[in-house]
């Protein structure tokens, strides 16, 4: 009787196979979405013959406004995109695991959806011309709106790739989320210190480009890592537990390494 009742608890694979599945489709046209905004980002920096930080390019009046407004809403589409791909496959807490406070908060699939919504705000809401500073006399209502969600966006995703070294069932997508961070943290902290102090503005800015490809590029590796990870054990005809689904993943890892 309680061996009935457990398999009835067990999901069927084609089931499981069709929810990864379409975990899957959300990961790919996330990631695509993810990756043509980078470039389309990168080709406005590129063509613009001054000197300016990401927001400015969308700044109200600006030649690259259109391409990179349009731009940052595909990043929010296609962050929600993957945000509902992870919320699909990955658990909020394996059966047996124990999280730290700080681990149950840090809800990566929560923390990108979040951010990808205040995007979707930056880029509706876009600075004024050449995007002043707090300091400066010209910053307006719009700015401080703007900013604020722009800056609130990466600061989640920034928490979203804690979430994923804490958490991740893969070690390394863990890895990799320690260095993304990592590396986000210092270069995007630098950048913003040198765009507040108003001194090595060129270098300033180039770090923040640096910060949010790294962040961009971040985002759709762990998505697709997470979903097809999953989908290894549900391809054998068995649902598989995620946990198990890790513990192969990081054996072949090691087999190899």
């Amino acid at each position: 009787m309680t061996g009935a009742i457990s398999d009835q608890r067990v999901p069927r694979p084609s089931a499981v196979r069709r929810r990864r599945s379409v975990a899957l489709g959300f990961a790919i046209i996330g990631g695509v979405l993810l990756v043509v905004a980078t470039i389309m980002i990168w080709a406005a920096r590129l063509s613009l013959g001054k000197n300016s930080y990401v927001s400015g390019l969308g700044a109200t009046g600006e030649v690259t406004a259109p391409v990179f407004n349009a731009a940052l809403l595909m990043v929010a589409v296609g962050g929600l995109s993957i945000a509902v791909a992870l919320q699909r496959v990955v658990p909020s807490r394996e059966p047996g695991q124990r999280r730290t406070r700080v681990g149950l908060l840090l809800i990566p699939w929560l923390l990108v959806g979040l951010s990808s919504l205040c995007f979707l705000v930056a880029s509706r809401v876009t600075c004024t011309y050449e995007c002043p500073i707090p300091s400066n006399p010209l910053f307006t209502l719009q700015d401080a709106v703007h900013i604020s969600f722009a800056v609130l966006g990466f600061a989640l995703a920034c928490l979203a790739m804690i979430g994923s070294a804490l958490g991740s069932r893969l070690r390394a997508v863990r890895r990799l989320s320690w260095f993304a961070g990592s590396a986000v943290a210092v270069v995007a902290g630098l950048g913003g210190l040198l765009s507040l102090a108003e001194i090595g503005q060129q270098v300033g800015s180039w770090l923040e480009f640096a910060a949010m490809t790294i962040a961009l590029f971040w985002l759709v590796g762990y998505g697709l890592a997470e979903v097809l990870a999953v989908g290894k054990t549900d391809d054998t005809g068995r649902p598989g537990s995620a946990a198990e689904d890790a513990r192969q993943v990081d054996a072949a890892s090691s087999a190899r390494g």
